[in-house]
């Protein structure tokens, strides 16, 4: 069986989380291949110091995940390494599958998908997942990246499946997103969520969610008259509380194993309601920062603030000079972390039924254009050729000015790093392409009836 090309976005997602961050400053991957079926595949490297070339084999191992199976290196050429490989893809195709496992006892793979709860009490984002063909991009992408989590809480899959199907995804979202900016998961601590560590430093990140109003106050009906008092207060409000009880923690999430000298960062994403984190970051900003820019006569107005109040809720705001946030390096946030970012990178990467069409627009920041800094509309067709995004697009990280250990913006770069100065400025430093603030995303299958299905992030 011929191996066929594989594209590398389809490759790490079937196998990047495999990746150790240590190869890369050895050995550049340069071409990716497959056979058929998918079960053995492969990339090819060049060593960056030797200037030779040398190839990897990868099978699924017992748990289902991409292992080396074969190496090889010190080749001449590329198309030697090319040839050794394919042969050798080739033989592990026909032989038996043992010869593809590791030899390792553990546990059963991981399946996210396989009902172990009662429809009725199913989240209904997770039985549109399962069953809609529109959202079969998210689901084989999940499917292929599920092998590789670890439910160090031991009920990972039941939370997905029902209540905590948000925060799960939100989990997945981020460790998607480092994995793909060179990191590699460390330990299986179960607190904090995750501890990274690549080529230019580690961090620990840990992840947490603004959800729907249990006993509090209902987010009020967005009209001309109550949006300012919705973005300004009710948000920040719902943003705080969850911050404050990860600040709480005994033991801190700071003083864990292995986070010593480490920064130390808060992921934070609002499902409070429908479409909500696309106001989080001009609410999270103000909240973190307990400053409100304004402009007053073509200038920027910088007004501190005490407090958000909505209805009976009162909450102080710089959630950075709290008590013990010192400890907090940055918060992170990114309103596309969304299920429709699953399902755009899924497609991207070639997964799900061929016939799904999606329209993705909003609108993105240009505050890099000294001549027109405004906000500008975009309208993509994500199926169109040409159309590209990573995960990291999108990402917002706020930097503590306070903090003991600060996170260099540079162990997270492609995200959009916010800065305060001590007058009150934000400083914002933007990645090369204009990030989206904000965007909504019709999913539809080609030549049936369209359903709703715009949603925004």
């Amino acid at each position: 069986m011929a191996a066929r090309a594989l594209s590398e976005i389809r490759f790490n997602a079937l196998a990047g989380y495999t990746r150790d961050p240590r190869l890369v400053r050895v050995a550049q991957e340069f071409e990716w291949l497959a056979t058929d079926d998918e079960r053995v595949i492969g990339v090819l490297v060049w060593d960056r110091h030797d200037h030779d070339f040398g190839w990897i084999a990868l099978g699924r191992d017992e748990r289902e995940q991409f292992r080396a199976v074969e190496v090889n290196s010190t080749l001449a050429t590329a198309d030697e390494a090319r040839a050794q490989l394919v042969a050798a893809m080739d033989r592990l195709q026909a032989g038996p599958p043992e010869d593809l496992l590791q030899g390792e006892d553990g546990p059963p793979p991981m399946d996210f998908f396989e009902p172990i709860t009662p429809e009725a009490d199913q989240h209904p984002a997770f039985r549109k997942l399962i069953s809609d063909p529109r959202y079969s991009p998210a689901r084989e992408l999940i499917a292929a990246m599920m092998r590789y989590h670890q439910d160090v809480d031991g009920n990972f899959v039941q939370q997905f499946q029902t209540v905590g199907f948000d925060a799960r995804l939100w989990e997945l979202y981020l460790f998607a997103a480092f994995t793909e900016r060179g990191f590699a998961r460390q330990g299986d601590a179960v607190a904090p969520d995750f501890q990274f560590s690549g080529l230019n430093g580690s961090l620990g990140v840990e992840a947490t969610t603004a959800n729907a109003p249990q006993g509090e106050a209902e987010a009020p009906p967005l009209t001309r008259e109550t949006f300012d008092d919705y973005l300004t207060n009710f948000i920040p409000i719902k943003l705080v509380r969850p911050l404050r009880r990860k600040l709480r923690k005994q033991p801190p999430y700071w003083a864990a194993e292995g986070m010593a000298d480490r920064p130390f960062v808060l992921a934070l994403q609002d499902f409070h309601a429908q479409g909500s984190m696309r106001f989080i970051a001009p609410a999270a900003n103000e909240l973190l920062f307990g400053v409100r820019h304004s402009m007053r006569e073509g200038k920027i107005h910088v007004e501190r603030i005490e407090r958000h109040i909505y209805g009976a809720a009162n909450e102080p705001s710089g959630f950075f000079a709290y008590e013990r946030a010192e400890n907090v390096s940055a918060v992170l946030i990114n309103p596309q972390g969304t299920l429709l970012k699953f399902n755009r990178m899924g497609f991207l990467a070639g997964f799900g039924d061929p016939r799904v069409r999606m329209l993705r627009e909003g609108y993105r920041r240009h505050e890099g254009d000294p001549d027109d800094p405004a906000p500008r509309p975009f309208r993509d067709l994500v199926h169109a050729p040409g159309y590209a995004e990573t995960w990291v697009e999108g990402m917002v990280v706020i930097h503590n000015p306070n903090a003991l250990i600060p996170l260099d913006p540079a162990l997270i770069r492609g995200a959009t790093h916010e800065f305060v100065r001590p007058d009150g400025r934000i400083m914002s430093l933007m990645p090369d392409t204009p990030p989206p603030y904000f965007s909504s995303t019709a999913v539809v299958i080609e030549g049936e009836e369209p359903q709703p299905a715009s949603t925004g992030e």
